[in-house]
């Protein structure tokens, strides 16, 4: 989150405050409060704490200590119980994660078999948002049945005609749909960008076409979340835009380049270094020593989000030495070498890079998780500290 002397990378555990939105999700009514349908889908979501990210219909937000998004909201508004300094701080760097997409409703919007697929192998979808969906340990089997809780029925095929392609690519430019959207392989340039606003790439594989046209006019009345606003546009001319979505052709997306791999630096690298540029920054918030955490070593620590705990602490130097456990619970140290020759740190840092180039690296799940990837150069003063002995 930030950084500095007075920063505690986990949140104290405390109350939820009274009036937070996401307290309006429903606890079992709408769609899914018949107990059968998508039941293993529940019981999957509150495996893997989807609700620490997402407002869900039939799911309690989580406690606070556990409330992602929540907390970063409230420190964007300057509402969390922490002194002003602190709030001022962390204000600029949480202020980007406090956005995530609600799926109260996300069933009448888009295609069960595209959220099944993208919960068991998950992509950029929303270009202007920092974070992306967590490649997290779901299995073909269990992301259907989440899918199926998040999207009880799966709609109707809809046509839509090839001839009004040109009328609705001229209301989409008219209309200023490219101030909040990208939509890569159109040709069209974003002039601006929403970070909830999905890269339209995606809409004809994405968006349930029985209702894309309803969506286009007014998304809260399919979706009372929607930040998305009612356009101005009669049927016909929402039909013509949905045609312009959903058949017009588009370029194949540009490969994402890898950053380069960097050779070991000459000079001498310390573990302080490291700590600030690296360790800090980017792993203490998941990899904690619960007594420095408030009693929570994170996700990488106590375990979350479905993984289980594997005792992590990248907090400190003697925590970081002692490594973790791996799956049986047995001792193993972060140093290794993997099958590669490159050591476990670094191979986790690597991954990440390919997982943002659409790559999935077997048996390695890139960190940080669901975050952007570190520099080549980051990469490089891990990898330095590591091959000089890990010296102090």
């Amino acid at each position: 989150m930030a950084n500095g002397s007075a920063w505690r990378p986990l949140l104290p555990r405390k109350r939820r405050p009274p009036g937070r939105e996401r307290d309006a999700a429903p606890n079992a009514t709408g769609p899914h409060s018949d107990p059968q349908p998508g039941r293993e889908g529940l019981e999957l979501i509150g495996r893997y704490e989807c609700n620490r990210c997402h407002a869900i219909d039939g799911v309690d937000p989580p406690d606070a200590h556990a409330d992602c998004v929540g907390c970063h909201r409230d420190i964007t508004r300057g509402t969390f119980d922490a002194p002003a300094d602190a709030l001022a701080d962390w204000r600029p760097r949480v202020e980007p994660l406090s956005q995530t997409p609600s799926l109260r409703h996300v069933g009448e919007r888009l295609r069960r078999d595209w959220i099944a697929e993208f919960l068991a192998h998950p992509h950029d979808v929303r270009p202007a948002l920092v974070q992306t969906m967590p490649r997290l340990d779901i299995g073909a089997r269990e992301a259907r049945s989440i899918a199926i809780y998040l999207a009880p029925s799966v709609g109707e095929p809809a046509g839509f005609d090839a001839a009004d392609i040109p009328q609705g690519r001229a209301l989409y430019v008219e209309r200023g749909c490219a101030g909040c959207h990208a939509f890569g392989g159109s040709g069209i340039a974003a002039t601006a960008s929403h970070p909830l606003a999905p890269d339209l790439r995606f809409a004809r594989d994405r968006v349930r076409l029985d209702r894309l046209v309803a969506w286009i006019r007014d998304p809260a009345a399919l979706d009372p979340d929607a930040s998305m606003p009612a356009a101005d546009l009669t049927e016909p001319e929402a039909r013509a835009v949905a045609a312009f979505l959903v058949l017009a052709a588009r370029e194949p997306a540009p490969a994402r380049e890898l950053p380069e791999r960097l050779p070991v630096l000459d000079r001498t690298v310390s573990f302080a270094e490291v700590q600030a540029r690296v360790f800090r920054r980017v792993c203490w918030h998941c990899h904690s020593d619960p007594d420095f955490g408030l009693g929570d070593g994170g996700p990488g620590n106590d375990g979350g989000f479905g993984f289980v705990g594997r005792h992590l602490d990248l907090s400190s130097y003697e925590g970081i030495l002692s490594g973790g456990t791996d799956a049986s619970g047995d001792a193993v140290s972060i140093f290794r070498l993997g099958e590669a020759g490159v050591p476990r740190l670094v191979e986790t840092l690597l991954a990440r890079q390919r997982e943002e180039a659409g790559e999935e690296v077997e048996g390695v799940r890139g960190m940080p998780l669901g975050m952007p990837s570190v520099s080549a150069e980051d990469v490089q003063l891990v990898e330095t500290w590591i091959a000089q002995g890990r010296s102090m």
